[in-house]
């Protein structure tokens, strides 16, 4: 059996180091705090300790809940492969969970160094009770809040852009599932109610059904393109039940693409060891950028 040397243990220890520090400190949304906050929980905000993955950049996996003060975490391009386009990272956890590392931190680690700015958003979350069902009403009160966590990252996003040397009309939103469904509902709104910024860009990661809201805009042209991945034998949200919005979207919308892949299942993240063809996707996501912005 070979024995690690000294020499090899240091490096290995400093390359975990590296790894490590690359995590930037969590940041407020609302550094004034959130007056009259209706998202409060009867247990702190906790997390738990996933099972992290041989691959993982963090090297961590939190599943945060009770989260009643979102925060975000900045991820700068890397100076010397600047590419000057900044994506905003919604991960998932069907409002109840955030999953920040694994579709999060992990994914924005890896963009930094391609050279595209990424922020993380731990946004507020719901919670259910023993019969299953969301504590707080989530059309009246829990989107209403959420909606102000997505506008605070994007406003917050904007006012960086000049700091962290990316182009304001380069600034797009990527999300897992739940944080597909925010990156959706952006998208969509910011074109049906013509608000002053919208997405340059949308990654929808085994997300995406909206197909009355696609048709209810005539004119596609206002849309911004769409990048989509989905496995096969996602068991939660199906294929079936995603691909007519996901393959309407790729028809109709200019420089949009859609990933199909044999395995990976739901909420594969950066696929890891889910298979050979998904984990490519996020090569794909990031050339297609570079396809979108003549890189």
């Amino acid at each position: 059996m070979n024995k690690i040397t000294p020499s090899l243990f240091l490096f290995f220890l400093l390359q975990s180091i590296s790894i490590f520090a690359q995590i930037p400190k969590e940041i407020p949304l609302f550094p004034d705090g959130i007056k009259d906050n209706p998202i409060i929980h009867e247990q702190k905000e906790t997390y738990v300790d996933s099972l992290v993955k041989s691959g993982s950049l963090s090297q961590k996996n939190r599943v945060f809940s009770n989260i009643s003060e979102p925060t975000y975490m900045l991820f700068p391009a890397a100076e010397a492969n600047n590419k000057h386009i900044a994506t905003i990272i919604f991960p998932g956890g069907g409002f109840v969970t955030n999953w920040v590392d694994k579709e999060g931190t992990d994914l924005a680690l890896w963009l930094s160094q391609q050279g595209i700015t990424c922020m993380v958003v731990k946004y507020r979350t719901n919670t259910k009770d023993e019969k299953g069902k969301f504590k707080i009403p989530m059309e009246t009160v829990y989107f209403e809040a959420l909606k102000k966590d997505v506008n605070a990252s994007v406003i917050t996003m904007i006012e960086l852009a000049d700091k962290l040397k990316f182009d304001k009309d380069k600034i797009g939103v990527l999300g897992f599932s739940a944080g597909g469904f925010i990156s959706e509902w952006l998208t969509f709104t910011s074109v049906n109610q013509n608000l002053p910024w919208k997405p340059a860009f949308a990654g929808l990661i085994y997300a995406g059904d909206r197909l009355k809201l696609l048709e209810s805009i005539k004119d596609k042209s206002t849309l911004p393109p769409f990048f989509m991945a989905i496995a096969r034998d996602d068991k939660k949200w199906t294929l079936k039940r995603a691909l007519p919005f996901l393959s309407a979207v790729v028809a109709e919308v200019d420089k949009s693409e859609l990933h199909v892949y044999s395995k990976g299942d739901h909420g594969f993240g950066l696929a890891y060891n889910e298979g050979h063809s998904v984990e490519m996707w996020k090569n794909s996501f990031s050339n297609w950028l570079l396809d979108i912005y003549k890189k």
